[in-house]
């Protein structure tokens, strides 16, 4: 049997084996290494153990980090997060794809520049570790601590990007997922990352009180799993009996920008809408159409040069709803140029007549997707949003629940919005008559093609049902539609998968009772800011000058 020395020597093994064995070398690698060890615990992977990378970036960050420490812990920190994004959000290549012609040269700058900018974030994160860290084995908590305030920082700054937290590592629906419910995805993380970095304090040699951090972080997860376990066991789901419809097409994006396949997709969602109930479910009250179904501005679809203007005023029956995603004209800005907007329009037929009752712009838009950051500089370079027009779109008003005449009370989240906790920053109370019924999510996951971001958008999305105690109804052209309940788990038999063409008869679920979470929203985001101050200033650091003492001394 050939021995593990002799294996180590192997020609593809030993360049590694010799860098991990330079000292000064070890701690980049062990970064690395924790970057891609958390970014495979996050779904669709679910390798929970990488969790322990959390862990090990603790133990690499107090390793022996040379004459520079403060430098080399911030790229290290950026190396890991580099790593841990460049893995999790490798599918942004996918949306600069679909027109390759024109922005295809852009898929390699996007999918490395992403990560290496979000990264900056885990840099800043390390350095402020390796400077602030109080004494003793408690520094584990301040790890746990600091890291959290950082993630909640990366889902603000420059309009936030919080794609996948730590806290969503766990599958919405889970019972570990349920904590969101009390602290909301960011607080799950909090917990998340203490018990996991609690190994990297570790003492052996020392007893039961070496192993005390590892101890308090079992215990954190069995609590948050007996308190999740619990909700999901007593938490009693009613049904509306409000009769809903989604449909999705199955056209890729590349095919829906082809002007020839537009009449194909068109009749598409018309025959998916006007078919008849599925076995056991009755008419639709509400029929939903994904974020941008067609890919015509609202104005051209009602231009009798269309040709479709028939088959929209004929699509509704007496008394039924549509929700549909589109790109629309509203009005025109100060220097005399349209304003583009990405709204969800909610249309009733009464008496025999369609109407709009109501409209929803996206607030919260995605950068170079459907705007350009510093337009007048970049777009001469050839850097423009993916919009398909000539300009840029223009978010609306803060997102909050609207009220719809035949339609239950409901917040809209268009695509991106649904990674975003509580852009209702409205705190309810039981039994509340401003609160939402339900939550609606159109998104237009054809961007991301057969990658795992619409896996990953849907857990993420699902999150909030949990935050907030409501159904969710996901509405896309390509996968994945559905409905969540308010405990965050697809509804058994009513998902749409990636790739196919259908559409589905649903009920909505009942509400859950309001959250802790949609009570004090900022409770939790208070706490650990507090927190890091307290374990600062009481605790007091373990750096000197530009140089930490020796693992042994802190201990």
């Amino acid at each position: 049997m050939t021995s593990l020395a002799a294996f180590l020597k192997h020609p593809f093994l030993a360049p590694v084996v010799t860098f991990m064995g330079d000292p000064r070398k070890r701690p980049r690698m062990l970064a690395a290494i924790s970057g891609l060890l958390i970014a495979f615990a996050q779904p669709p992977f679910g390798f929970l153990p990488g969790l322990l990378g959390y862990g090990l970036l603790l133990y690499a960050l107090e390793c022996h980090l040379g004459n520079w420490p403060k430098r080399t812990a911030f790229f290290m920190g950026w190396l890991a997060g580099f790593c841990y994004f460049l893995v999790s959000c490798f599918w942004v290549a996918e949306a600069f794809l679909v027109d390759a012609e024109t922005y295809g040269w852009m898929a390699i700058p996007a999918a490395t520049l992403l990560p290496a900018g979000i990264g900056l974030f885990w840099g800043g994160f390390a350095v402020l570790y390796l400077k602030l860290a109080p004494k003793g084995w408690i520094r584990f908590v301040f790890f746990a601590a600091l890291f959290s305030v950082f993630e909640m920082t990366r889902g603000m700054v420059l309009s936030g990007f919080p794609w996948n937290p730590a806290g969503s590592t766990w599958k919405a629906g889970s019972a570990m997922s349920q904590m969101a419910a009390y602290v909301g995805v960011y607080g799950l993380g909090f917990v998340t990352v203490l018990a996991f970095c609690s190994i990297g304090v570790i003492r052996r040699g020392k007893g039961a009180v070496g192993y005390a951090p590892a101890i308090f972080g079992a215990l954190a997860l069995l609590g948050c799993f007996g308190v999740g376990q619990t909700r999901l066991m007593t938490t009693h789901i009613s049904d509306t009996g409000y009769a809903i419809r989604y449909v999705q097409p199955a056209v890729s994006q590349a095919a829906k920008w082809d002007n020839a396949n537009f009449s194909h997709l068109f009749f598409s969602y018309i025959g998916l809408s006007k078919a008849p109930p599925k076995p056991g479910h009755r008419a639709p009250d509400l029929i939903i159409w994904p974020e941008g179904a067609l890919p015509i501005m609202w104005e051209q679809l009602m231009d009798p040069r269309t040709g479709t203007v028939e088959d929209m005023a004929d699509l509704l029956t007496d008394g039924q709803s549509l929700l549909i995603g589109t790109s629309r004209e509203d009005g025109e800005s100060p220097a005399g140029k349209p304003i583009y907007r990405n709204s969800m329009l909610a249309l009733h037929r009464q008496n025999g007549r369609t109407r709009i009752i109501g409209s929803y712009n996206k607030f919260k838009l995605v950068p170079f997707g459907e705007f350009t950051p510093y337009q007048d500089i970049l777009n001469p370079l050839g850097m423009s949003a993916l919009t398909h027009f000539d300009d840029s779109f223009t978010p609306g008003e803060r997102t909050r629940p609207h009220s719809f005449p035949g339609i239950p009370r409901v917040l809209p989240l268009i695509c991106y919005e649904g990674i975003f906790p509580a852009l209702d920053m409205t705190s309810y109370r039981p039994n509340d008559i401003m609160r939402p019924k339900w939550i609606i999510n159109i998104s237009n996951d054809a961007w991301f093609g057969p990658t795992t971001g619409p896996v990953q958008h849907l857990n993420l999305a699902s999150f909030r049902a949990i935050e907030e105690g409501l159904p969710m109804v996901r509405s896309t052209p390509t996968g994945i539609s559905g409905v969540i309940d308010p405990l965050g788990r697809v509804v058994p038999g009513t998902a749409i998968g990636l790739g196919v063409a259908g559409y589905m008869d649903v009920t909505l679920p009942g509400e859950a009772n309001v959250t802790a979470f949609a009570q004090q929203r900022y409770a939790y985001p208070m706490f650990a800011i507090m927190l890091c101050l307290g374990l600062i200033v009481f605790g007091g650091t373990y750096s000197v000058g530009n140089r930490p003492l020796s693992a042994k001394k802190r201990a």
